[in-house]
């Protein structure tokens, strides 16, 4: 059994999410805390207060759906939840998830090292220049060989929040970087380049998400990038470029 807090987000009308979890977790030998998410039906006026509208558009291109920046706010959450109690390390799970068998061994390999030098390290991927690489860059660094895979540095974007181990450090930084919203989780952990919070995966990854349980998050609705007046656009462009210079003098750095 693995002696580390393992959280898994779950929306409290979704019991077929929870249900489906519950037998993952008993077939895996894990004992997990299932957390309520917060629901974007039922947003309160202090959850729309942290929302950054101007900073969204600029960075991200459109305005986040209530969906997302619910999605958010749970994660958030247990962020705060693991450095007001002092959590060293923890697991973070989505309700929507397959595992493979070898999760268990894999997430005990990464937490026999005495000095890992990840701070978060994402279990999971929707990009396919991470799930399968075909070129160097994509492909990252191998740091250390594990019975169960390869833990790899990466210097792209992952794109999934839907498994990650983190410790409190990563937690702490991630509180302070995003305090406000501007971006879905998954493209606000991505910006390495600003929260410093280098990439780190585990190939093959050992987590993917159960396409027959559909999303939470809903439709994006269609051609929602369009529309919105020149001068946004051209911000949008802007940032863009500022983003893949600092990227790129990021990674030189390193």
């Amino acid at each position: 059994m693995l002696e580390l807090p393992i959280f898994v987000i779950n929306l409290t009308h979704d019991e077929a999410r929870r249900a489906h979890m519950q037998v993952l977790l008993q077939r895996l030998g894990l004992r997990a805390e299932l957390v309520p998410g917060v629901d974007g039906r039922r947003l309160s006026a202090a959850d729309r207060a942290a929302y950054d509208p101007a900073r969204a558009l600029r960075v991200y291109g459109v305005a986040m759906m209530d969906t997302e920046i619910a999605c958010y706010l749970s994660h958030y959450r247990l962020w705060e939840r693991m450095v007001r109690e002092q959590l060293e390390v923890a697991l973070i799970l989505e309700d929507d998830l397959e595992i493979s068998a070898n999760f268990p061994q894999l997430i005990a390999e990464l937490l026999a090292d005495p000095s890992p030098p990840w701070l978060v390290v994402r279990l999971e991927s929707q990009r396919n220049r991470v799930l399968d690489p075909k070129t160097l860059k994509d492909r990252g660094r191998p740091i250390k060989t594990l019975m169960a895979g390869t833990l790899v540095e990466l210097n792209i974007h992952v794109l999934g929040s839907g498994a990650y181990l983190m410790r409190q450090t990563g937690a702490r930084r991630l509180l302070d970087y995003g305090r406000r919203i501007f971006m879905p989780l998954d493209h606000t952990m991505d910006r390495f380049w600003e929260n410093g919070i280098v990439p780190y995966v585990v190939r093959p990854l050992p987590v993917r998400q159960r396409a027959a349980l559909g999303t939470s998050i809903g439709a994006r609705p269609a051609g929602r990038h369009k529309g919105y007046p020149l001068a946004v656009r051209i911000a949008r462009r802007w940032q863009r470029w500022v983003d893949g210079v600092r990227k790129r003098i990021f990674v030189l750095l390193r």
